[in-house]
């Protein structure tokens, strides 16, 4: 099974015992705030010990960018105190990454724990991760904007579930669920209208549906773009 954690930026698959977030960025706080911008503090490793006590999970997997500034590890060290299996599924953000955390941490193609494959998603999968039951990547930090009753937008993190396209299943031979991951950075959002990475520029995947982290279903991607 694999459940939305309400309003948490996160999954979990009940399978294996896990819990997945996608995009900590950690450490983006401080930069922002070094260029004068006053934001108010994050306490991410909290937020993510208070996830996994409520699941009771023995396994945290961090689908990429842990850190934010490629030769920086701000906050990463911290994630050594969590009493789990750590597996990371490293992004275009977590350089040298290995020299400070000691967890499981993979190539940029990705991983799989028996029917799950896991990736960011700023490079390609590997086949092996692709031809997994379901997979789940990160990197787009995927945002919906909205707009109320008097025409004001307001932005609202969400996960997106697809499947291969027709050229996706040319390109590879298995035929999975494809989830992609709200950044658990609430920092770190982007426009639906613009997903990046290899596998939507080359339209991969799609058919999307879209969930707000709350569970709440609002329909197709493609009918939600602007």
């Amino acid at each position: 099974m694999i459940e939305i954690i309400p309003n948490k930026r996160a999954l979990y698959i009940a399978d294996i015992n896990a819990v997945i977030i996608a995009d900590l960025h950690m450490g983006y706080e401080y930069v922002l705030r070094k260029e004068g911008i006053k934001i108010p503090k994050i306490n991410t490793f909290e937020e993510i010990k208070s996830i996994l006590n409520e699941k009771n999970a023995d396994k945290l997997i961090i689908l990429g960018d842990v850190k934010h500034s490629i030769g920086e590890f701000m906050g990463v060290k911290k994630l050594q105190d969590l009493d789990v299996d750590i597996y990371i599924a490293k992004g275009n953000h977590d350089g040298n990454l290995e020299n400070a955390l000691n967890a499981k941490i993979s190539g940029t193609d990705g991983f799989r724990i028996g029917n799950f494959g896991f990736v960011h998603g700023h490079s390609w999968p590997s086949n092996e991760v692709m031809e997994a039951r379901y997979v789940f990547m990160g990197h787009v930090h995927p945002e919906i904007e909205l707009r109320d009753s008097i025409g004001k937008a307001h932005r609202y993190p969400c996960h997106l579930v697809g499947h291969l396209t027709k050229s996706g299943r040319k390109k590879y031979e298995g035929n999975p669920r494809i989830f992609v991951v709200s950044a658990f950075n609430p920092l770190a959002g982007s426009n639906l209208a613009n997903p990046i990475g290899p596998l939507f520029k080359n339209k991969i995947i799609g058919d999307f549906d879209v969930y707000l982290i709350n569970g709440t279903y609002l329909g197709k991607m493609e009918a939600l773009q602007y």
